[in-house]
Formats: structure tokens, sequence, C-alpha cells
């Protein structure tokens, strides 16, 4: 029988077509790893993290406002940059003594001046629509009982941001009508941007600091300085501003 070879040539070439094939689909591999492994980097969001700082009040604020403020804020950062600043007043007005300080809430008035807060890059409000970046003042705000609001919050207080240059004094706005209207006068829905409060579980000495209160919902716990009606009897409260997360839409 006669046998045929092929060339030691064409042997030659196979080899290295076999070898430059190998080094193909190999590198082939690794270049697909690197492009979805990379995201996996990339895709991770930053950290969030608080602090308080020595900062005076931005100078935009209405004066009878600003010298209510305190020295100092609080500060929500994204990595190492700020999304949120919240000076708090000095004192918060109560209208009575709460039980205890982790149930201050229901106390205070509404319309009343929280603080100031500068949202340095776009965010979600409680209903799910955007915060535009600008300077707000913040005051207290309750849910109104009627079927439009029927479950959409688990608790019905709220902090409502105004844009500063459409509140200017601290005794300005004195019902919860003109504050939502001052509120939303700015948006592109007519509806006031809103952050959640929620009654803080327990009162800690290690405040401002992060909590997840509930499921979907991340918060910032803080402990303020409070004031009891004419008398101006001194207590403190704590509780959770969310800063992520939103109520159930109809």
């Amino acid at each position: 029988m006669r046998r045929e070879f092929l060339p030691n040539s064409v042997t030659s070439q196979s080899s290295v077509a076999s070898t430059r094939l190998l080094q193909f689909v190999v590198t082939s591999w690794f270049v697909v790893i690197a492009f979805f492994s990379e995201p996996e980097y990339s895709l991770n969001a930053a950290e969030f993290s608080v602090k308080v700082v020595d900062k005076a009040p931005p100078a935009d604020v209405g004066e009878s406002i600003r010298t209510v403020l305190q020295s100092k804020a609080v500060q929500l950062l994204e990595g190492e940059k700020p999304i949120y600043e919240i000076w708090f007043q000095r004192e918060l007005p109560l209208k009575s003594k709460p039980e205890s300080s982790s149930k201050g809430l229901p106390a205070i008035a509404e319309t009343s001046l929280l603080g100031v807060v500068a949202v340095q890059k776009a965010q979600r409000d409680y209903k799910d629509n955007e915060i535009a970046p600008k300077l707000y003042t913040a005051r207290f705000g309750l849910q109104p009982q009627d079927g439009d609001h029927l479950g959409t919050a688990e608790f019905p207080y709220f902090a409502v941001l105004i844009p500063v240059k459409s509140d200017t004094k601290l005794d300005g706005i004195s019902g919860y009508k003109a504050m939502f209207k001052a509120s939303g006068k700015e948006t592109a829905t007519g509806h006031p941007v809103v952050l959640s409060l929620r009654p803080a579980a327990v009162d800690e000495a290690d405040v401002p600091k992060l909590n997840e209160p509930a499921a979907e919902h991340k918060s910032v716990r803080v402990k303020l300085p409070a004031k009891v009606g004419d008398k101006g009897e001194q207590t403190i409260i704590v509780f959770e501003l969310v800063y992520q997360g939103h109520g159930k839409t109809q």
C-alpha cells in the first residue's frame, strides 16, 4: 500500500497555525473576562457617610432665618462629595413636651422651620420626584388626611423643601396650603418637594448616624435641641430623615 506524507513545510505551517489559533483563543478569553469583570467595579455605587462640620449658614438665606441656624452643618456624603448639607435650627420650637426624645415629631407645629438644606446634585424625594440642586428651607409638614394620600406613607411627618428665594422670613409661612404652594411652585408636577421623617426607634448618643429604618429606606438619624412653648423649657428630640426611598404611589 502506498502511503502519502505531507511535506515538512506543510506540517510546519499547520503547527504554526495551530499555535496562533491557541494564542487567539487564550487572548480572546482574557478579553472577555476583562470586559465583563470591569463593570463590576465601575458600577459599584459610592458608599454613603455622614459627618458634622463647622460651617456658617449660606449668605443667600434670609436674615431672620439665618440667625436661628446652627453654625454647624450635617453633611451626607456619597464617596467624598456631599450631596446634602443641612443646617438645623439651634432649638426646634415645640408646641408641647414629648413623652420621650424619640417621640418628638408629633410635638412640632406644622410649618415650623426645621433648617436649611443645600442639595448639591439632583436627588429623588419621597414621592419619587426630582429634587433640583439648589438651596432650600425645610419646614415641618403633615401629610394631608384625604383620599389622595391614604396609605402612601407609614408616617405622616415630612420635611417640606422650599427654595430659599420663596421663603425669606422665619414666620413668613403660617399655613400648610401656603407652604405646599411655595414648595411646588417650581416643580414639574406642582407637588411639594418632601422628605419623609420617621420616629427613631431608640435614643442613641452616637448621632448623626446612617440607618435603614425600613425596607428600601435609608436615613440619617439626628438628635436636636428643642424648646417647649413660650416658657422655652429645653429638651431634645430624635428622628430619622429619609434620604433614599419613597412611598407608595396611587
